[in-house]
């Protein structure tokens, strides 16, 4: 063995749980997938599952800022003082109060439907059983945050405008399916995430509607009056300068789901049933988001918390635990 490495033993069973990227990679690595990717990195195949890193999915955002006028938020005089914020994680950490509970955590989200997107032609074409999903009331076009620190995000952003406002949009239901792939067969090397952004007429025309009808806040009087110049923002407001911006913008929310999808044994994307048991293998199971098939609309920090509660009732139940 390597000297950066060490050897676990179980006498039940190994549950992997590394999430939507790093559990392919696991199985990939231990001659679990695709054949053709395992073979061409010279990984002896155990098995191969062809669904094992594909039907990635998540939510995608673009972002919008402008600079604000003097007094108008007090980020510059927080972020730009690193003394002040190294203080304010001290007393964080001592007992969970103090202005990190304002600059991490102080975030407005909305969930919003787009009245016109049914009639759009993207939307026509899509499957029937689709369209009735996205027509749900309860299931939303797009998100809108705000207050997000997005100077943490954009290369060389700079100190001088960390005055500002931040909201993001982000556009939800997309009907492309990622991947992640081997690109090496050293098992510390990243796999390559591939998610397929803005990869169907839908999902673009989503894309526009989404940005555009987070303009209703963007350029609204009220929201206008404290602005003195846009940092980031799309040049015009056709489809086409919408869009150009998505595509110069666009980043993962790291929501990713379906990259060890759960189904039935007939479902040749499925790699784990409704029990988390990897198929073709005993003693077996993955319980992390990567299971999950449907990608809520919501930030899926909670999905994460409803998976495993559920896979441990299993679990439970299973090896009379109670």
């Amino acid at each position: 063995m390597h000297a950066n490495t060490s050897e676990v033993t179980a006498n039940k069973e190994v549950i992997l749980s590394a999430g939507s990227l790093d559990t392919p990679k696991i199985l990939m690595h231990s001659g679990i997938g695709p054949k053709d990717q395992l073979e061409q990195y010279g990984i002896p195949v155990v098995k191969d599952v062809p669904s094992v890193g594909q039907g990635l999915k998540d939510h995608m955002f673009t972002p919008l800022v402008y600079t604000r006028k003097p007094g108008d938020t007090d980020r510059q005089e927080f972020y730009g003082d690193k003394k002040i914020m190294d203080e304010a994680m001290e007393q964080w950490k001592k007992d969970s109060t103090g202005p990190w509970t304002k600059f991490a955590c102080e975030l407005g989200v909305g969930w919003f439907k787009l009245d016109k997107l049914a009639q759009t032609e993207e939307f026509k074409a899509l499957p029937t059983e689709v369209q009735d999903f996205l027509n749900k009331e309860t299931v939303p076009h797009y998100e809108l945050m705000t207050h997000f620190p997005i100077h943490w995000f954009i290369p060389g952003f700079p100190d001088s405008n960390l005055n500002y406002s931040c909201l993001l949009v982000f556009y939800y239901n997309a009907q492309a399916r990622g991947e992640v792939t081997l690109q090496s067969s050293d098992p510390n090397a990243p796999l390559k995430f591939d998610p397929k952004f803005l990869g169907t007429p839908f999902d673009r025309r989503v894309a526009i509607e989404s940005l555009r009808d987070a303009f209703r806040v963007a350029k609204s009087e009220g929201y206008t009056q404290d602005n003195l110049a846009m940092l980031a923002g799309p040049q015009g407001d056709s489809d086409e300068d919408l869009l150009a911006y998505w595509r110069a913008t666009i980043s993962s929310s790291w929501h990713m789901t379906g990259t060890t999808k759960m189904g039935k044994a007939t479902d040749d994307d499925a790699v784990v049933d409704s029990n988390f048991k990897v198929f073709g293998f005993e003693n077996l199971r993955i319980v992390d988001n990567g299971v999950v098939p449907v990608l809520a609309s919501c930030h899926i920090q909670s999905v994460a918390y409803v998976t495993g509660a559920t896979a441990a009732e299993k679990l439970i139940a299973e090896y009379d635990l109670s």
